[in-house]
Order: C-alpha cells, then sequence, then structure tokens
C-alpha cells in the first residue's frame, strides 16, 4: 500500500517516528502558553525563546 505525502502528514504516528511532534500538538502547545495569565504575546515571528519557561 503506497501512502501519499498529505496522508503521512495527517497521521501523527508518522512525525513521532521521525522525532518529530505533529502540528496539532504544536498549535496546542503554542495556544496554552498565549493563555497563560501575564504573557503577552510576542512582536513578529515567535522563536523557541518565547516558550521556554524562565
Amino acid at each position: 500500500m503506497q501512502n501519499t505525502l498529505s496522508q503521512l502528514r495527517a497521521n501523527p504516528t508518522e512525525w513521532r517516528r521521525r522525532g518529530l511532534t505533529p502540528p496539532d500538538v504544536v498549535q496546542a502547545m503554542i495556544e496554552q502558553r498565549l493563555a497563560e495569565p501575564g504573557y503577552s504575546q510576542p512582536v513578529g515571528d515567535p522563536s523557541y525563546q518565547d516558550f521556554f519557561r524562565a
């Protein structure tokens, strides 16, 4: 059975198999971090630094 690239991208197991975090999980982490009290949204493109806790 041949999988198309779009099918592989939609499968969270395939992301994890390659050592990556699925996009929907990353999106949930970002939304959770932005919803924290006292956290202001970064100006410009976010970086890793914006999501690591001090």
